[in-house]
């Protein structure tokens, strides 16, 4: 077909473009819908391990640090601030405490043969709403920690 003037091509282009079609539009809106349908529980889900992750490598820090200071003393340490890193204070943990959104350990338990340990997060909540608490027991402190209520499969309250 041809075209004698310039302007007669560029309407017979305009007539032939017609945009997307309903199924067109149909089809990709439902293809992000189940992307997005599996995305964001996805990343809530990780979200939420990082949360915990975070103070389960502190505690696991802290744990150290008591089994060192008991065995140097005979005893587990009464206070977070008897093996709490320090530039003079370096015999039982390597770094300062290192979860920055949780409060700094706090002894729950001082038995003669075991420690309980739990921290708190500052501004991290569950699905009830609750700050988010996660705990480590050792010597015969670790059964009872265990079964707490703030244990899920040796984990923190997350759920």
């Amino acid at each position: 077909m041809k075209f004698p003037f310039y302007s007669q091509y560029k309407q017979f282009l305009f007539q032939k473009m017609k945009g997307f079609t309903m199924m067109e539009l149909l089809t990709v809106t439902i293809i992000v819908g189940v992307l997005t349908a599996v995305a964001i529980p996805t990343f809530i889900n990780l979200s939420r391990r990082s949360k915990v992750a975070e103070v389960q490598t502190a505690l696991t820090a802290v744990s150290r640090g008591s089994e060192v200071y008991r065995l140097r003393y005979t005893t587990y340490p009464s206070a977070y601030a008897d093996i709490e890193w320090s530039p003079t204070n370096k015999h039982y943990m390597n770094d300062p405490w290192s979860a920055a959104n949780y409060n700094e350990p706090v002894v729950q338990t001082l038995t003669i043969s075991g420690i309980h340990w739990s921290s708190e997060a500052i501004n991290y909540v569950n699905s009830n709403g609750d700050l988010l608490r996660c705990d480590v027991g050792l010597g015969d402190q670790t059964s009872i920690v265990e079964s707490s209520i703030y244990s899920f499969r040796n984990s923190c309250n997350v759920y």
